[in-house]
């Protein structure tokens, strides 16, 4: 079984944001915290409890699981970018994603991590 087998239909949505967590250095990102939403969200709305830097940008992120990103995904990524006081977010998904949300989000200051570059870092045995 594979690991993007597992992550699609064995774990839940909090797993599979400290499994990417985990994959930042990958990607080139150093985290900056991590908020443990059990215990520490206040803000029920604002799902963000994730910064990290990358070339001396602060990024805001969010993570989805087995959910697509659409338009409404990228605003909420606004909203935390407004909310953290970052220009940046960072959007991780294990779906694939749509070539016209990829270029909005470009032009938003919004990088897309989705399930085609999430294979090429985790191991697929």
């Amino acid at each position: 079984m594979t690991d993007s087998n597992i992550i699609d239909n064995f774990i839940d949505e909090r797993e599979f944001r400290n499994y990417v967590i985990s994959l930042l250095p990958k990607f080139g990102y150093e985290l900056i915290s991590i908020d443990d939403v059990r215990i520490s969200d206040e803000d029920i709305k604002n799902n963000n409890d994730v910064l990290a830097r990358k070339d001396g940008r602060r990024y805001a992120i969010q993570t989805y699981l087995n959910k697509d990103i659409t338009l409404d995904e990228l605003n909420e990524a606004i909203i935390d970018k407004l909310l953290e006081h970052t220009s940046y977010a960072l959007i991780i998904t294990n779906k694939c994603i749509d070539k016209d949300v990829k270029e909005k989000a470009l032009s938003r200051n919004i990088t897309l991590i989705d399930r085609e570059d999430l294979i090429k870092v985790i191991p697929q045995e």
